[in-house]
């Protein structure tokens, strides 16, 4: 298994996005997944993949660098790369990483940045910290759907229904891709087509569990998981 950091870069200025892909290329211990000059492809690109690292320029049109950073629910490490070092402040406000002037030129500059990047990443996360929501990219638009508020998933062809307390969402995204973003401590797979929010069961049959309204059937395959998983008298 390889022990690179992913990582990606967004920047609407196509030479400093070249600049910033050279120095991660000749890194050894990073590894280039992506580079965007669009910044709504490149945040639906790290909700989908979730890189370790972002490299982050602030000032982009549509949807700037600090823009991205407040509607982030599950942050990766974040280098923030430009060329006004106003945004210095309020950015580390938010936790950045670090924060890189353009045009990088020293090289050594660039590596202290990736090395607390590195030093972060080893640390484990204590569960106050972990995310408590997911974002699905919905008419082309990111929203933030809290874990607690889903019910189910459910396989569409080549999408996918979020089922949620208030209104069902289909997300263009396989089921098997969501499963492995979801904390399998509350959500299960328990047929090819279905994942459910495994808190919010309220009965189960032979062939089927009921989550409020709605009976969602069990494979063979997924029973004994299922039974496993609960406590029964």
């Amino acid at each position: 298994m390889s022990n690179k950091l992913s990582c990606i870069a967004i920047d609407d200025e196509p030479v400093a996005l070249k600049i910033v892909a050279s120095l991660i290329n000749k890194t050894e211990c990073l590894d280039l997944i992506g580079t965007f000059q669009d910044s709504e492809k490149g945040v639906s690109f790290m909700v989908e993949h979730e890189p370790d690292i972002v490299f982050l320029d602030v000032q982009m049109p549509r949807l700037s660098g600090m823009d991205i950073i407040k509607s982030l629910a599950k942050k990766p490490q974040i280098i923030l790369v430009t060329s006004n070092s106003k945004y210095a402040t309020e950015a580390f406000d938010f936790q950045v990483t670090d924060f890189l002037l353009k045009p990088i030129k020293d090289y050594a500059r660039f590596m202290q940045a990736v090395q607390i990047a590195k030093s972060n990443l080893k640390k484990e996360p204590t569960p106050t910290q972990k995310s408590q929501s997911i974002f699905l990219k919905i008419d082309s638009e990111l929203s933030n759907i809290f874990y607690a508020d889903i019910l189910f998933v459910e396989a569409y062809g080549d999408y996918i229904k979020v089922h949620t307390n208030t209104r069902t969402h289909v997300v263009y995204c396989s089921l098997s891709s969501i499963e492995k973003k979801l904390p399998d401590c509350t959500f299960m797979r328990i047929h090819r087509s279905y994942i459910i929010n495994r808190k919010l069961i309220q009965k189960i049959s032979k062939s089927e569990v009921q989550i409020g309204e709605e009976r969602i059937p069990v494979s063979p395959k997924y029973k004994n998981e299922l039974f496993a998983g609960i406590e029964t008298l």
